[in-house]
């Protein structure tokens, strides 16, 4: 707690010295119970701003309370004070200060009771006035964050941005970790702006936003995974729109750039205490989700789940239209070529559409319901392919022309008629925006099918006995275990002792639930001791001999020749903290009544 903190002067003091033990326990359980009722988490980031407003990067309350921006250090002068009511929930919110931010400095957010008296939770980071955020030395940032340069002997000819995430972040906290399998899927996506060739430095301020505090973050976040940004252009220097072409394109392939340098990462990610398989996910907005969509058509046996926003059409598994098939309109054809379909794939990339694959990666599609102007239809916020001639024709006749109530809702129907499972989310009161729930439905949504996927994972909590530990008597350590996957699964859990393996046992978890268990060891004779559970968590151990055994030492060994040492103030019998504590109360109470009676 690093705000409210009071100031005792002497007649405070020595009225707290003549409470009793009892009393002084009592009144620190009271305010224990305060906080501990409250169930709140704060993320707030260093960032860069021109001091009129702060980006908070998650907040959670399940109370009424008061959330206060101030500087961490000096006059600790308050910028903006929000009263928040319970259960609110919110990520990546641009708060307006009331007093601008006049230079770097380190901020804290602290949420409070309306009232104050304590904090029940807040974050510190820099934010950046004028100036962009210092960095150390070296291409490899605090963050994890590392520029890759372009490689065309490996295969990529642009740059692209690694996230490598901490051990901190991998395990969760320090309590928390991953057990039974160990598999991070790479996270990628492109940069949000990419422009022509010559935007390099806008493209890597972007795309280093991205991957810092943008979708893709949270997503990397949520999976515990390193996370890759491709700083690939979508037009030539003329302005024409390029995005991913398979023919005339001024560019060479950049599906195929992107699959090099997804090897490229995984080849440095290849000493991580974690396996980063081929199947990667991907998550895109706007033009990037349709780039994404067209990849994983293209290499579905590459892409595990893609999650796409803001655009209402996406490539059909289908080379021919029949009439069974939903549309939105009436194509004077049936042939569905690329990149509406996949009819002229083996002439355009040499392979024929691998549908079997296509239908095992994992699609989430979502959208902000008011993309889209139905006064005016061939002008709302995002229209591709607009004056392509045959594809733009063609693309109505299918899916339509508004955004949202008909290309969406198409595409869903298709999938819905081909057995294809997909999620559509359109929500409500968003146009064609990214919002915080957006982020949290994409993030559980490649969480979920993370854990499908690569096999059953548990997030695990360890708690560890407190207190001595002496020959003889047994010492126990509980072990929780959440399911965080899609189907039930089962925990095997290992206590170790100095490396050898002294108690296991095993649990059946629900998905989404949690169970405990206990293990157990006794040891044998007094010594130092490393404790682990799962070859992971681990503890140090100092265990005496038995009580009453005059005979051992600390070694084990007898030696009853020698001096014992002499007792602290909290071994010699009769005299703890409580009696301490009472009898400081009564010296307290003996300085006021001499001080009394001297009056």
């Amino acid at each position: 707690m690093w705000e409210g903190t009071p100031s005792w002067g002497r007649r405070h003091i020595l009225k707290l010295a003549g409470a009793t033990a009892a009393g002084t326990v009592a009144l620190g359980r009271a305010e224990a119970a305060d906080e501990s009722d409250a169930n709140v988490s704060v993320r707030f980031e260093d960032q860069e701003s021109d001091g009129s407003s702060v980006v908070i990067q998650s907040l959670y309350t399940d109370v009424d309370a008061e959330v206060i921006i101030f500087r961490s250090e000096g006059d600790r002068t308050r910028y903006r004070v929000l009263e928040v009511a319970a259960e609110t929930e919110f990520t990546d919110r641009t708060v307006e200060l009331d007093e601008p931010i006049p230079e770097t400095q380190l901020i804290s957010v602290s949420v409070q009771p309306p009232e104050g008296g304590f904090s029940y939770g807040g974050a510190r980071a820099t934010v950046a006035v004028g100036e962009p955020l210092d960095e150390p030395d070296g291409d490899e940032s605090e963050s994890g964050l590392e520029l890759i340069d372009a490689d065309p002997d490996a295969g990529f000819n642009w740059p692209y941005l690694l996230y490598t995430p901490s051990a901190s972040e991998a395990a969760g906290n320090e309590e928390t970790e991953s057990g039974e399998t160990d598999v991070r899927p790479l996270v990628v996506g492109n940069s949000p702006w990419r422009g022509s060739p010559s935007d390099a430095e806008r493209r890597v301020e972007s795309g280093r936003g991205h991957i810092e505090n943008g979708r893709l973050s949270a997503v990397a976040r949520e999976l515990g995974s390193p996370a890759l940004v491709a700083l690939i252009p979508s037009r030539d220097e003329d302005g024409s729109y390029q995005n991913l072409r398979l023919s005339g394109a001024a560019f060479d392939r950049l599906d195929l750039q992107v699959l090099a340098m997804v090897d490229d990462a995984r080849a440095r990610l290849a000493d991580r205490p974690y396996d980063v398989p081929e199947a990667f996910h991907v998550e895109g907005f706007s033009s990037n989700g349709r780039f994404f969509d067209k990849l994983a058509a293209l290499h579905p046996e590459r892409v595990n789940a893609v999650s796409a926003g803001g655009n209402g059409i996406a490539v059909l598994p289908l080379a021919e239209l029949s009439e069974d098939v939903p549309t939105a309109g009436e194509p004077q054809t049936t042939s569905l070529p690329w990149p509406v379909g996949v009819a002229d794939l083996p002439e355009l990339v040499g392979d024929d559409f691998d549908r079997d694959a296509w239908f095992e990666t994992a699609h989430f599609w979502y959208i902000g319901a008011e993309d889209q102007d139905p006064e005016n239809p061939e002008e709302y916020l995002h229209k591709l392919y607009r004056g392509s001639g045959e594809p733009d024709e063609l693309i109505r006749d299918v899916f339509g022309s508004l955004q949202v109530d008909e290309r969406f809702r198409t595409s869903r129907a298709i999938f819905e008629h081909l057995g294809k499972s997909a999620e559509f989310t359109a929500y409500d009161g968003a146009g064609h925006e990214v919002t915080g729930e957006m982020i949290e439905d994409a993030a559980d949504f490649h969480r979920r099918h993370k854990h499908e996927a690569f096999g059953p994972q548990f997030a695990r909590a360890v708690e560890w006995p407190r207190g001595p530990v002496t020959v003889g008597e047994p010492l126990g350590v509980a072990v929780s275990y959440e399911n965080l996957g899609t189907a039930a699964a089962t925990a095997t859990s290992a206590l170790s002792v100095d490396g050898d393996p002294v108690d296991t046992t095993s649990v059946d978890v629900a998905p989404g639930e949690s169970e405990r268990v206990e293990l157990q060891h006794s040891f044998s004779s007094p010594g130092e001791y490393t404790v682990s559970v799962d070859a992971s968590a681990s503890e140090s151990f100092a265990v005496t001999a038995e009580a009453g055994d005059a005979s051992a030492t600390a070694d084990g060994t007898g030696d009853s020749g020698s001096e014992r040492d002499e007792p602290t103030a909290v071994d010699q019998p009769g005299f703890g903290l409580p009696q301490a504590i009472t009898a400081l109360g009564v010296v307290g109470y003996l300085i006021e009544r001499r001080l009394s009676e001297n009056e």
